[in-house]
């Protein structure tokens, strides 16, 4: 596999990661705790669902190119 399809690969799974803990824990988390950093929590979140989104256009677009190996 190429470097650069291995490392889109990977930062998508990194997110995917974040995007899951962020959603089933660290959120809810930090809305029991009273924190202020659940504002910056979410704001990550809705990030992160962009770069997911931003990221799987960028495989598709390689793999529809052939250019994934």
């Amino acid at each position: 596999m190429k470097n650069i399809n291995y490392d889109l690969l990977k930062l998508l799974h990194t997110k995917l990661d974040t995007v899951w803990r962020l959603e089933k824990h660290y959120i809810e988390d930090a809305d029991k705790a009273q924190c202020h950093s659940i504002g910056a929590m979410k704001q990550i979140l809705e990030e992160d669902k962009k770069q997911i989104a931003m990221l799987n256009e960028e495989i598709k677009m390689r793999m529809d190119a052939e250019e994934w190996d």
